[in-house]
């Protein structure tokens, strides 16, 4: 789905920032977790109290959430 030019127009930083203040608050928590912190998937269940397996789907709504607000390509996308 492509974004209206107004809005694709804007910088990334500016995209990404939006994109990140609509993910949920337990979607945001464990992107920082593996993202900034360089927690792994068991770490960061640990650290928040989850199953594994409850982080790396919060992991990848996030990740999916972010390159649709964005506008991100398939392309652009690195595998998670």
């Amino acid at each position: 789905m492509a974004l209206p030019p107004t809005v694709a127009k804007l910088p990334l930083r500016v995209r990404m920032q939006a994109a990140i203040e609509k993910l949920e608050t337990l979607e945001r928590h464990v992107l920082s977790l593996m993202v900034v912190d360089g927690l792994t998937a068991l770490e960061t269940a640990g650290a928040i109290g989850v199953s594994k397996r409850q982080v790396e789907t919060l992991y990848q709504a996030a990740i999916t959430t972010i390159a649709a607000e964005t506008g991100a390509r398939k392309s652009q996308r690195r595998a998670a």
